[in-house]
């Protein structure tokens, strides 16, 4: 029995220790989940940097919302137009004035460009904010295309003053929208409605006072000019200083080499007044330098006073009758009456006062011009105008 009971004893001591080294053998088992808890200090510090990222990023957004507050607050508001791609959009007053500034300052940089209107503009002077318009010049403006989309410009007024434009000499010359033009330029889809120019110089019109540039393209078209008052001056007898010759209704002046395009455009219902070559298109062109079709001109009193001038080729209503024109006169053949021609072309006439200030003549509708023998016979002898060393060709060779 003693020696069953040792036997007993010993396999249950065996199975104590066993069961001992058992547990043991569990211990890093259950210490290694342990481990895989986070210990506390460990917790508490990505927690804390959680806080902090959490903390710094609506600081950020608190910050960059202030930011952005203030720059809206403190931004102050622009009369500039912004440019749109190859289009530069104009919508009011003072981005139109903005935009001259920059032309006359020549800061201008908008070669190839479109300038386009997105709205009316006033630029009645008597308006809050109002003031005069200075002619601008081509410069910076290269093969532009000013596109009125439709628009109108209204109560632009120019007086002698505010000419800026320098030329022949040092005389400034040059008076309308745009005074003088020295290169490609495209004008179009416009409306001017009661402006007011006083010219004391010469090459006037409402659009462009002198295109300047041989070779170059002056283009108009769909253009109108309504209630237009160009005060060109008549002057007195023996004194024309200080009026204004080679005035017309959109274009002073073509002269220099350019070529111009006039198409679908109107001039009524105005008054222009000048010493010579006064027309309700263009004052004054080079031969075979233009294009007129599809024109419009009526209600217009073209009011000229050459017989006014000292040179005697001035002083024979026969030959100086021809310094009107409905729709333009030709420097290089002065004396000619064309409209026949014109007519052909698609443009129009109608209800036209031609008034010769110096000799007190009217000339309803050109009625009275007779191109067919525009030459007066004294002694025999026909003599035609040859003011400036010009000529006149036969009808059949216009």
């Amino acid at each position: 029995m003693k020696k069953t009971f040792a036997i007993v004893s010993a396999l249950l001591i065996a199975c104590m220790i066993t069961a001992v080294f058992a547990g043991c053998a569990e211990t890093p088992a259950t210490t290694t989940a342990a481990d895989t808890k986070k210990p506390a200090d460990e917790t508490t510090a990505a927690e804390t940097t959680a806080a902090e990222t959490t903390a710094e990023a609506v600081t950020t957004a608190a910050e960059t919302e202030a930011e952005t507050t203030e720059e809206v607050t403190t931004e102050p508001e622009t009369t500039e137009a912004e440019p749109q791609g190859d289009v530069f959009e104009i919508g009011s007053r003072e981005e139109l004035f903005a935009f001259a500034d920059k032309v006359l300052n020549g800061e201008a940089e908008y070669e190839d460009m479109t300038i386009r209107l997105t709205a009316d503009i006033d630029l009645d002077p008597t308006l809050d904010g109002g003031k005069n318009w200075v002619p601008l010049s081509s410069d910076g403006l290269d093969y532009i295309v000013f596109d009125g989309n439709g628009h109108v410009i209204n109560g632009m007024t120019i007086m002698p003053e505010d000419l800026e434009v320098a030329g022949n000499d040092g005389k400034i010359y040059g008076s309308g929208f745009f005074g003088v033009t020295t290169t490609s330029i495209a004008i179009k889809n416009l409306t001017f409605t009661n402006a007011h120019i006083v010219s004391d110089t010469k090459h006037c019109g409402c659009v462009i006072g002198s295109a300047e540039q041989m070779g170059s393209l002056v283009e108009l078209d769909n253009v109108t000019v309504s209630g237009l008052t160009l005060n060109g001056g008549v002057g007195v007898v023996g004194d024309t200083t200080g009026i204004s010759f080679r005035v017309g209704g959109l274009i002073g002046a073509n002269i220099a080499g350019a070529e111009i395009d006039v198409r679908n455009c109107t001039v009524q219902n105005s008054k222009i007044f000048g010493f010579h070559n006064i027309s309700g298109l263009v004052g004054c062109t080079t031969d075979g330098m233009f294009t007129f079709e599809n024109n419009t001109v009526k209600g217009l009193e073209l009011n000229y006073s050459a017989g006014y001038a000292a040179n005697e080729k001035y002083h024979v209503t026969e030959d100086i009758r021809y310094f009107a024109d409905p729709f333009y006169c030709i420097n290089d053949h002065w004396g000619e009456y064309h409209t026949d021609v014109d007519k052909e072309s698609g443009n129009t006439l109608e209800n036209l006062d031609s008034y010769d200030v110096a000799f007190d003549i009217h000339y309803k509708d050109e009625e009275g011009k007779n191109a067919d023998n525009p030459g007066r016979e004294e002694d025999g002898v026909i003599y035609f105008p040859a003011v400036g060393g010009s000529t006149i060709r036969p009808k059949d060779e216009r």
